[in-house]
């Protein structure tokens, strides 16, 4: 009997379900992910206790969860490290994992049981979770974080910095005259989100301007969908704002969207800025001015640190988050401010 077969046995569930979770599919209960993790994990298909290296130290997969698949900013990673696996003579292992279902414990295992992988990178927002920290510490696998939110013992760590990138994109629109600069914000709890708009406002305190005008923040949750809400909302305010950054470049397309909606010319009558620099900002019209980070670089980091064998390279950086540079990329979504002279005439009158 095959595996496939004794986790469906064991379950209690046809082959076909079994089939349809391990490859993800959305049609499958929250009782039936249940039993056949329970059952993957009474079966203990292969997992060697922690610190059995020998004989699980050969293989060639690395692996990365999942969380959100139709982010651009996961997709252009998740690109990025197929090459970089690639180059390092090794495949990428590729689950996806349900944040809101059961334990991480459960799920976790299941895969490594599954996947037979000793090695694991992990993105944003789950390089945070201690509880898969915790997992993958007992089972012995090595990991690398990309972008957490504070260094892990034990794990190489890289990320950009996003709060200086905030503050040099909020600081170009300054610099063209906005000063009444809506912002919007990724979702809550999020490292990013909150180093982002920590640039933000720093930039107007470098630039001796009083904080930013709370009603000009709104939460959009990273997500195209809601950022049409809050892009709206802010484009109807009796005195919008001049320019709009958005704390990635699927909420800028929802501004692009809207203001074209609204009958508003970008960059005429908005400066509409973003960050990531994934495949979209490229394609939209007009081309988007954002952030944008190395995935490459990023990718390669990632696939060597875990690559490496226990004693190589620097033990320093297993403690510490290393930092890889970013840009601005200026594109045709922003210019000057062409409603300054009218406001400052109006106050002075």
């Amino acid at each position: 009997m095959g595996r496939l077969a004794k986790i469906a046995e064991k379950a209690g569930v046809s082959a076909k379900t079994v089939s349809r979770f391990l490859s993800g599919h959305p049609n499958v209960s929250e009782k039936m992910r249940q039993r056949i993790e329970a059952a993957i994990g009474e079966l203990n298909y292969g997992l060697a206790p922690a610190g059995a290296q020998g004989a699980r130290g050969r293989h060639r997969g690395i692996g990365v969860f999942f969380g959100d698949p139709g982010a651009g900013y996961q997709v252009s990673l998740y690109c990025a490290l197929l090459q970089a696996c690639k180059a390092a003579d090794h495949c990428l292992v590729v689950h996806h994992f349900d944040e809101a279902g059961s334990s991480w414990d459960t799920q976790v295992s299941a895969f490594l049981a599954l996947s037979q992988v000793d090695k694991v990178v992990l993105v944003p927002p789950l390089s945070d979770s201690f509880e898969i920290h915790r997992v993958l510490n007992a089972r012995g696998v090595r990991y690398a974080l990309i972008s957490p939110s504070r260094p892990v013992s034990g794990a190489p760590a890289i990320a950009m910095d996003d709060r200086l990138a905030a503050l040099e994109m909020t600081q170009y629109l300054l610099g063209l005259g906005h000063e009444r600069i809506g912002f919007l914000a990724g979702r809550q709890g999020h490292v990013a989100t909150l180093l982002r708009r920590q640039g933000f406002e720093e930039a107007y305190a470098v630039a001796g301007l009083p904080r930013p005008d709370p009603a000009l923040i709104r939460p959009a949750d990273f997500s195209f969908h809601v950022a049409i809400a809050e892009a709206r909302a802010l484009l109807e305010l009796p005195d919008r704002p001049t320019a709009i950054f958005a704390c990635n470049d699927e909420m800028a397309a929802a501004v692009l969207f809207v203001a074209n909606e609204l009958g508003l010319s970008v960059p005429r009558d908005i400066s509409v800025a973003g960050f990531d620099d994934v495949h979209l900002a490229r394609e939209l019209w007009p081309s988007l001015t954002t952030v944008s980070q190395s995935y490459d670089q990023i990718a390669e980091l990632a696939v060597a640190q875990v690559c490496r064998q226990d004693g190589d390279g620097d033990a320093s950086r297993k403690n510490s988050i290393q930092v890889v540079p970013h840009r601005l990329v200026l594109r045709a979504s922003t210019g000057p401010n062409r409603y300054q002279d009218r406001r400052l005439s109006r106050a002075v009158g």
